[in-house]
């Protein structure tokens, strides 16, 4: 008999841990479950979130406003021109920081994709100039450059640095072919023979590659808002560029001045890049990139002379939409 309830005893206690194993594995599973259903809900509303970042940059596209420059902060502003006015006058942005909406916030950063160098369109020596203001040796150059030109080409004939198909990509542990085209994203750089991650990201010490082109807009830059390294691809001396540089900052340029014609320079934009973040609980959980374009209109009272800007806008076309989920 007592070994009987000996033996009752140890089934009831066996009975209890599996309950108790079983029941803190099924707690466990409901937290990571709820766990899991939080963070779709949070990437879903922040991509929302992002969504109305893009959303509330292109009401600043619509402006109608047909100069953009660089305030003191490094941020784009759009200016408005009017028959008789001695400069274009500032219109004021929107807000653009941690912007409260719903139960979240966004953010946006909005930049001149024209102020960018279009690779798709520049000629080699423009390129080769751009590499070479990023301090990247000239046997690194020319492989980029090449390999750039192969890889925009229709045939498989590679260069005397450059990349094709069977003799290059095909034989990478990830193998894969040239476009034979023209680049539809600016990262498929990081594609190219040559092109590195560092390069394309850039460092402290100097920009990347990535902000510093683009496969979309016109074969100009817009004067107001390009970079130093991007006018020193245009064949401008530094004294020149210092020059751009130290006007713009006092107003932008109505008009491309008359010694800077034919050199690749425009005033005013039609193409834009927004990069915006979605904020749930104080942390952004998505990030939503987009390339758009606003068309123009005719209009009577613009700037005239070299590189005037383009008529305001009449609406935006979508050139590119990508969303990263995460950050």
């Amino acid at each position: 008999m007592t070994g009987e309830r000996g033996f009752a005893l140890l089934a009831v206690m066996l009975v209890l841990a599996l309950l108790g194993v079983v029941g803190a594995e099924f707690a466990l599973s409901m937290r990571l479950e709820a766990s899991m259903v939080r963070a779709y809900k949070e990437s879903v509303l922040a991509t929302h979130l992002a969504e109305a970042g893009v959303e509330q940059a292109i009401r600043e596209v619509l402006s109608g406003a047909p100069i953009q420059a660089l305030d003191e902060d490094g941020r784009m502003v759009f200016f408005r021109t009017a028959v008789g006015q001695p400069a274009p006058t500032a219109v004021p942005p929107l807000e653009r920081e941690r912007v409260p909406l719903g139960p979240g916030e966004f953010s946006y950063r909005l930049t001149d994709e024209e102020s960018r160098l279009n690779v798709n369109l520049a000629p080699p020596e423009r390129v080769d100039r751009l590499l070479a203001a990023l301090d990247i040796e000239k046997r690194e150059r020319d492989i980029i450059n090449d390999s750039l030109q192969d890889w925009k080409d229709a045939n498989d004939e590679h260069r005397l640095n450059g990349a094709e198909s069977e003799d290059h990509y095909l034989k990478l542990p990830v193998p894969y072919r040239a476009r034979n085209g023209n680049l539809q994203d600016a990262a498929e750089l990081l594609q190219i023979r040559g092109v590195t991650p560092a390069l394309y990201r850039g460092t402290p010490e100097r920009p990347g590659l990535g902000e510093l082109v683009t496969v979309f807009g016109r074969n100009t830059v817009n004067i107001n808002t390009a970079p130093p390294a991007v006018l020193k691809a245009l064949t401008l001396s530094d004294a020149e560029i210092a020059d751009i540089v130290q006007g713009r900052e006092r107003a932008p340029y109505p008009f491309v001045p008359g010694r800077y014609g034919g050199r690749g320079l425009g005033v005013g934009s039609r193409t834009f890049r927004i990069e915006a973040e979605g904020i749930v609980a104080g942390e952004s959980k998505a990030r939503v990139v987009a390339i758009v374009q606003r068309g123009t209109l005719r209009a009577s009272a613009l700037p005239r002379g070299a590189g005037a800007p383009a008529a305001p806008s009449r609406g935006v076309t979508v050139l590119s939409w990508r969303v990263d989920p995460e950050r």
